[in-house]
């Protein structure tokens, strides 16, 4: 597996709300080593749930987003990138049309289903965390959560919810509302009790937002990295308590949260607390890596076994 380990590669992530890009080397012995990462917010789902489509201005900013990842790819030297689009663009009329664009691009993107967006998030979660005996993996999007139970490493469960932080937010719904809605949702998705002695992980711009605000609130300095960093159900209840009684303008102002997802965390946050009630765990531990990196996992999976054939 020599080529692996010489030549970096790399894996993006095409959400509703972000488009992530991870690089890195691979070793058998040591594993992954991240040698690069790149995010922007172009917010494809705008406006999507009332129109159908992705707008022009939003598929515009994305391609130039792109367009400045794959520069850096190749000034990595990365000489492979897998790329998936989720839920706007599968979702969207025109996504196939957008897809074609980023293909013009150099850039192989995939639109993939809800089924592989998570079994890629549960990938990662299950690298970072190989003790965990039951797993409950969340992964939240612009567009919508994925759940994936797993007993042992099986998968037990696989579902996507429309559960997203933008589209929440579009439905301009009262906290009390919005949190109704958002149960009632969980509770037809997981039956009570199930996962209750889970290891519940989070992956998605949620939660690390989430595990920035929860660390500087403990004090910790910013750029504490949060790679499995836990946090309670009362640290998320009293953020989400404490966001939702702010202004736009305050909100964009607290430490830890990226101000240009300040009008969608709360939505975000009402999903995680939600989560944890639904199967009465008292923390989440935060996985910062998520679909790209199980993107990364499964092209070096692929290499390894045509290593050995």
């Amino acid at each position: 597996g020599g080529e692996l380990a010489s030549h970096p590669v790399a894996a993006i992530d095409v959400g509703s709300n972000t488009i992530l890009l991870l690089i890195a080397a691979y070793d058998p012995a040591s594993g992954l080593t991240i040698i690069d990462e790149a995010e922007d917010q172009p917010r494809l789902a705008a406006g999507l749930v009332e129109t159908g489509h992705l707008a022009r201005e939003a598929a515009n900013r994305a391609l130039e987003s792109l367009e400045r990842m794959r520069d850096l790819c190749r000034d990595r030297g990365v000489r492979r990138i897998s790329a998936v689009a989720t839920a706007a663009v599968r979702d969207a009329r025109n996504g196939e049309e957008f897809a074609q664009q980023v293909r013009h691009l150099g850039i192989p993107l995939r639109i993939i289903s809800p089924r592989v967006e998570a079994e890629l998030a549960f990938r990662s979660a299950a690298y970072r965390f190989p003790d965990a005996e039951r797993m409950l993996v969340a992964d939240t999007g612009g567009g919508s959560l994925e759940l994936i139970g797993a007993v042992e490493r099986r998968l037990e469960l696989i579902t996507s919810l429309p559960l997203g932080a933008v589209r929440l937010t579009e439905r301009r719904l009262p906290l009390p509302s919005l949190r109704e809605e958002i149960e009632q949702q969980l509770s037809r998705a997981l039956a009570r009790g199930a996962w209750t002695n889970a290891r519940v992980v989070g992956s998605g711009g949620t939660f690390a937002n989430l595990a920035g605000m929860a660390l500087a609130r403990r004090g910790k300095p910013a750029g504490t990295d949060i790679q499995g960093v836990e946090i309670t159900s009362e640290e998320i209840e009293a953020l989400l308590a404490e966001l939702a009684g702010m202004e736009l303008d305050q909100r964009r102002r607290v430490p830890g949260l990226r101000p240009e997802r300040a009008d969608i965390i709360v939505a975000g946050l009402a999903v995680v607390a939600e989560l944890l009630g639904r199967v009465e765990a008292s923390s989440v531990r935060i996985n910062r890596y998520g679909i790209r990196e199980g993107l990364l996992l499964e092209m070096v999976e692929e290499k390894e076994v045509k290593d050995k054939e």
